[in-house]
């Protein structure tokens, strides 16, 4: 009796062991992130993470065993307990092959753009690199492509393809060497759209350069990125639209400004500058460019110096803050601020920098209208010293009060500012000092839209 059940027992083993699902080797799968108003989303293989991707951003590629899975982009909103699931598709994973799964759409009307590619495994001896063209701008519409070694002018009949949004190039060979990306509208190489500077490209490598819509945190006209097998993902600047940087007087107490270029006092960069005011944005066309900020009116009367560095495709403010007249030589500082913040279409982002030199360790309070901040309420950053800034973060819709008080303590030392905010809204704020020692002020730098 005990003999059958045992044969019975390794029968059913052999039968369950033989249905499982036999994996064919392993594939390579990656998400990308094509949607301008989306937030950072998770790419998932089943329930599990692959990683998160922003906006113009990629997850993989990531080795799987050779089987069918569910891949989904999943959206965790402020305060949620579980993630919303924004677009899920099956994938057949094959073997040595790049799957590739773009998020595409809208959030609330998301679809997912995928195709299959053979993986080349590169023997190191090749003179040569691949790169595809993927174009996800819905706002750029039909365009020629130019990918040609630095200094090749585009002629119509050398683009290497004409695209629409989510169509691709598929992978072609280049020499190794030095290319510009050219994009141009159709049938007309000379209404050039987007210019690469030119990198260098070495040998055995593969890369996919994508098309994706601006948005306020770039000068470019167009969201250009080299995306590489490893999972990385580099913008590429626009030769005619460098990188800007703007001023704003933050430092209670000193006088207004000029500002100029390369020490060029004939050309006033900055004009007339005064506290709690913002400058117009200067194109930065240097690596290292010296700004001098000086009284008005007289170029000899220095108040500060500094060097910007240029970070392409970039939008920066520059804060002058501090004390004119401090126990320290060189009392007033500068603090070069992206602003980096995209109108999401899933919340409102809103910023906070600190630039009180009187009050010390700020207490920053993000609350629903008309909230009496008690020993119940916490603040949402504690602590926060001059020239610290919180980054963009996420908040709720609706009237919300946001509060400055003293670290620990629940009164407030500033009026509070009521923000109005919907989705999309982006309000980026200063704390300033006043005439009163013992208050700030916080004061809206820019809001969008």
């Amino acid at each position: 009796m005990v003999l059958t059940a045992l044969l019975a027992s390794m029968l059913v083993a052999g039968c369950a062991e033989s249905t499982r699902p036999k994996a064919n080797g392993k594939g390579f799968i990656r998400g990308i992130n094509s949607i301008v108003t989306a937030p950072e989303l998770i790419f998932r293989i089943e329930e599990r993470s692959v990683g998160s991707v922003n906006f113009r951003d990629v997850a993989g590629f990531d080795e799987w065993d050779g089987l069918n899975y569910n891949f989904s982009f999943d959206l965790f909103l402020p305060g949620a307990s579980s993630p919303d699931r924004i677009a899920t598709e099956a994938v057949d994973i094959l073997a040595e092959t790049e799957h590739t799964m773009v998020l595409t759409g809208t959030l609330d009307n998301p679809s997912i753009w995928s195709w299959q590619t053979p993986r080349r495994v590169w023997s190191g001896t090749e003179t040569v690199f691949e790169a595809d063209f993927i174009h996800v701008s819905p706002l750029l519409g039909e365009v020629d492509i130019y990918y040609a070694v630095e200094g090749t002018p585009p002629v119509l009949g050398n683009e290497i393809g004409t695209l629409t949004s989510t169509e691709r190039l598929p992978y072609l060979e280049f020499p190794a060497g030095d290319y510009e990306l050219i994009i141009t509208a159709p049938d007309d190489p000379t209404t050039i759209l987007f210019q690469s500077s030119a990198l260098t490209r070495a040998p055995a490598e593969r890369i996919s350069i994508a098309i994706f819509d601006p948005d306020p945190s770039i000068t470019a006209p167009v969201g250009v990125n080299i995306i590489f097998a490893g999972g990385a993902s580099q913008g590429l600047s626009d030769i005619n639209s460098p990188p800007l940087v703007r001023t704003y007087h933050a430092a209670f107490g000193t006088e207004n400004f000029s500002g100029y270029f390369n020490n060029d006092f004939n050309n006033v960069i900055y004009p007339n500058v005064a506290f709690g005011e913002i400058s117009a944005y200067a194109d930065i066309t240097e690596t290292l460019t010296p700004l001098t900020l000086t009284a008005v009116g007289d170029p000899t009367d220095i108040i500060h110096e500094v060097e910007i560095q240029s970070v392409i495709n970039s939008k920066r403010t520059l804060f002058l803050f501090g004390e004119p007249d401090g126990l320290l030589e060189g009392a007033l500082f500068t603090r070069v601020i992206p602003n980096d913040a995209r109108p999401l279409s899933t919340f409102p982002v809103i910023r906070v920098t600190n630039f009180s030199s009187n009050l010390s360790g700020l207490d920053i309070y993000d609350v629903e209208s008309g909230t009496v901040i008690d020993e119940d309420v916490l603040p949402r950053f504690a602590g926060t010293v001059a020239g610290l800034t919180t980054q963009f973060f996420d908040t709720k819709t609706g009237a919300r009060d946001i509060v400055i008080t003293l670290n620990g303590e629940k009164d407030p030392v500033a009026a509070p500012l009521v923000l109005d905010l919907a989705n999309g809204s982006v309000v980026d704020m200063v704390i300033l000092d006043t005439i009163n020692p013992t208050a700030v002020e916080l004061k809206i730098v820019e809001s969008l839209p």
